[in-house]
């Protein structure tokens, strides 16, 4: 499930976070720490999951108090509570995968009551739920455009729970448009999710695989770069620039399925998103130049892509 891009992004990020450190070339320590990005990612996805199921439940939170009162009124005694039921959220509560994922990564507590009274509150003035409630029958298209609600209006389109699941999870910003798109096919398939494997084997293996390629083959891509760094200070050129180029070199001579264009456009973008204003001209001309270089001596041999 797990991009491509965002798992380029982990790369990057995991091969300048380990260079920062003491033991710069240390393949097995930024293996390490690529695999721990992966689980923050997995996390996060549980901690947006949960924090969708905390609201729908509030609502049985809100009726029993509101029919605590002391002089309950009519409409305190009637409070609906379809939501609760909703039967993609029973789908979810007796998911066991799910469950112990929520413990595994101690989420059920992230959340503070009133938080989620917020955005229940939030929730409960728009007109798809004002809709949603104005009838007691269930059809699975409503029950699924209730839960995308509760995504769109509480979760990723809202800025005080971006910070909140930012203070935590610092991986938020550069994941939240994945994990958002993985929530189509979360709800289509709520019993077989895969809750625990967030990226597949083939893509592990591609990012490991880079990793390992950045480290085995820094020399040689140095070699590639050099003469083409003749009006350039190699030691003011951005440290995540070079690994950028590095990383793109590595795609074009040891990953044969990944196509030229694409690796080049890869790369630009995440320069440009992550480096200095001037990376992404930069890392174009560099990468650009390098595979004419190849092209030319016949160095680059790419093979339709198949998946595995």
């Amino acid at each position: 499930m797990i991009s491509r891009r965002n798992i380029r992004i982990n790369v990057l990020q995991t091969i300048y976070e380990t260079n920062s450190q003491e033991n710069k070339l240390n393949p097995d320590l930024a293996l390490k720490h690529l695999n721990g990005k992966f689980d923050k990612t997995n996390a996060l996805y549980i901690a947006t999951i949960q924090l969708m199921y905390q609201i729908t439940q509030y609502v049985l939170i809100s009726a029993n108090q509101r029919a605590s009162k002391m002089a309950p009124t009519a409409e305190d005694m009637q409070v609906n509570t379809k939501l609760a039921g909703n039967i993609l959220v029973e789908q979810l509560k007796r998911n066991e995968l799910f469950a112990n994922m929520v413990k595994k990564y101690k989420v059920a507590f992230i959340f503070e009551e009133e938080t989620i009274k917020a955005l229940y509150v939030l929730l409960s003035k728009t007109p798809e739920y004002l809709q949603y409630v104005s009838h007691n029958e269930r059809n699975s298209q409503e029950e699924k455009k209730i839960i995308e609600t509760i995504f769109d209006v509480c979760i990723y389109g809202n800025e005080d729970t971006a910070s909140l699941l930012a203070e935590h999870y610092m991986n938020w910003y550069n994941d939240f448009e994945m994990l958002f798109a993985w929530n189509e096919k979360m709800l289509m398939n709520i019993k077989a999710f895969p809750f625990d494997k967030i990226i597949s084997a083939e893509k592990l293996e591609y990012a490991q695989d880079l990793v390992k390629c950045f480290y085995d083959k820094k020399e040689l891509a140095f070699q590639l770069i050099d003469p083409k760094l003749v009006n350039w200070d190699p030691e003011r050129i951005a440290a995540l620039d070079m690994i950028i180029l590095h990383l793109g070199i590595c795609e074009f001579l040891y990953f044969p399925t990944i196509p030229v264009k694409v690796t080049i456009n890869e790369y630009i973008d995440l320069a440009k998103s992550y480096s200095t204003p001037q990376s992404g001209q930069f890392v174009n001309g560099l990468l650009d130049n390098v595979r004419k270089d190849l092209e030319r001596d016949n160095q680059l041999h790419k093979t339709q892509y198949i998946r595995k």
